[in-house]
């Protein structure tokens, strides 16, 4: 399904990503005809009881809003863009969410210092929480590996995708939103699906009835049948090369005139290996479904998709389906 952004709203917290921020805003936006917003949230200032009554709190915040709307006007008359501006006060991913509902936003695009620690955790909290709440798709720009980020308004552009696929829907969404920026860009499109080394077939497949057949059926666990090293590793194998014709079997046939399809079936951690595939080809986006465990494991441990946020060095967007 072709998947076609017609507002996307960039969120700017002046820091020194707002540049980055920008140009990535104004190149999609450019690529798919779309509005652009540019939004601000002022945090909402913390009145306590000990504080002198005198002063003026909500004018202060007023203010803060006035100047948020300038600076938001000077960064667009700075770079040349037509956008729409938008200033509140409140949490910023409240905020944020609330913005992209009012305004019917198809896409948000935000920032998060790379990093690790209580570093991470204090900076990247907005984006966090944008990637459980926001109802439409995020894409989370990150400071280069050592920890530059460029000032200047530069095109952005995209050789190669990343697109992970686990044949949920969750998954596919992504999927149809890789290939749209593919399709724009003419680029790249990288397919990976990532099983565990030694999981049997029936917890590896996210739908086992999507296959005609299920060669490691039986291959372990308790009430199967014993199978030879030899005779277990080829139907591993059978099975692996039917996975890698499913994710190619994604892309329809019109798509590969104008994008080239690599399909990749990797073994370990979902987030680890789809974060070392990036870095060695190279990639400039990654797209996943937001898509998380049981409550407790993603409570204790993150989904997938907030754990290649937080490490990525690239460009990642997320995306999630409505129900």
């Amino acid at each position: 399904m072709r998947m076609e952004p017609k507002k996307i709203m960039c969120a700017i917290d002046f820091s020194d990503f707002t540049p980055m921020i920008v140009s990535y805003g104004k190149s999609l936006a450019s690529e798919f005809d779309a509005g652009l917003y540019l939004c601000h949230v002022v945090p909402t200032l913390m009145v306590s009881g000990h504080m002198p009554s005198y002063i003026d709190y909500a004018g202060i915040e007023q203010d803060h809003v006035r100047n948020a709307r300038t600076r938001l006007e000077e960064i667009a008359e700075e770079f040349d863009i037509q956008c729409d501006i938008i200033v509140s006060t409140g949490h910023p991913a409240d905020e944020i969410e609330l913005a992209a509902q009012q305004n019917t936003i198809d896409m948000v695009i935000a920032a998060t210092n790379a990093g690790s620690g209580m570093v991470r955790f204090l900076t990247g909290s907005v984006t966090n929480k944008l990637v459980k709440i926001l109802s439409c798709p995020l894409l989370v720009l990150h400071a280069k590996d050592d920890g530059r980020v460029s000032r200047k308004m530069e095109p952005v552009k995209l050789n190669r995708i990343l697109v992970g696929c686990d044949f949920s829907p969750d998954s596919r969404l992504a999927f149809d939103y890789a290939l749209s920026l593919a399709q724009e860009f003419q680029t790249r499109l990288y397919l990976a699906h990532v099983v565990s080394p030694m999981e049997p077939v029936e917890i590896m497949a996210p739908d086992p009835v999507m296959f005609d057949i299920n060669p490691l059926s039986g291959w372990t666990g308790a009430g199967t049948p014993e199978k030879s090293p030899d005779d277990a590793g080829q139907k591993r194998l059978t099975w692996l090369k039917q996975v890698e014709a499913r994710l190619l079997e994604l892309v329809p046939e019109d798509g590969r005139n104008w994008c080239t399809p690599v399909t990749v079936v990797l073994e370990g951690r979902p987030y680890q290996k789809l974060i070392d595939y990036a870095g060695k080809i190279d990639a400039d986006m990654i797209v996943l479904g937001v898509r998380g465990h049981s409550l407790l494991e993603k409570f204790l441990v993150g989904s997938t998709t907030d754990r290649v946020i937080s490490r990525a060095s690239c460009p990642v967007l997320a995306v999630r389906t409505i129900s």
